[in-house]
């Protein structure tokens, strides 16, 4: 983590996981020890606030990485190819990052882009056009 702002990323994914009730079921699937879940749980409860709150339709590990965005659904998609790593039961709730979420707007992910960069996205790429498919 090289600064402040990375920090406060590890704790909004912590606190969003918590509020969620995503944390509990990521511990259980990756079979951390007891210690580590309860310090976990402990150490995320009083930031459960800041979380992202998410499709209250969705079960809490996929509300949670669709929260958070892109690069945690990515993350999902990956994580649902490996049971031998989460579990059957998580990889399977994964599996519906792969191809069953809403489209993702191009007005939204410009707005995303000049956020981050706090430049347009005109200044910093030559061509930016409509993906033809996304995977």
């Amino acid at each position: 983590m090289r600064g402040p702002h990375n920090i406060w990323r590890l704790v909004r994914t912590g606190a969003t996981f918590e509020r969620t009730g995503a944390m509990k079921l990521a511990l259980e699937a990756l079979d951390a020890p007891p210690m580590l879940r309860v310090a976990a749980r402990i150490m995320g409860w009083p930031f459960k606030w800041l979380g992202l709150k998410g499709d209250p339709s969705m079960p809490p590990v996929l509300r949670a990485l669709t929260a958070l965005g892109p690069a945690y659904i990515k993350f999902g998609q990956i994580m649902s190819t490996r049971p031998d790593v989460v579990g059957d039961d998580l990889a399977e709730q994964l599996k519906i990052l792969q191809d069953k979420l809403p489209p993702f707007s191009m007005q939204a992910a410009r707005r995303a882009i000049e956020s981050e960069l706090g430049r347009p996205v005109d200044e910093v790429f030559s061509d930016f056009s409509e993906p033809v498919a996304a995977a």
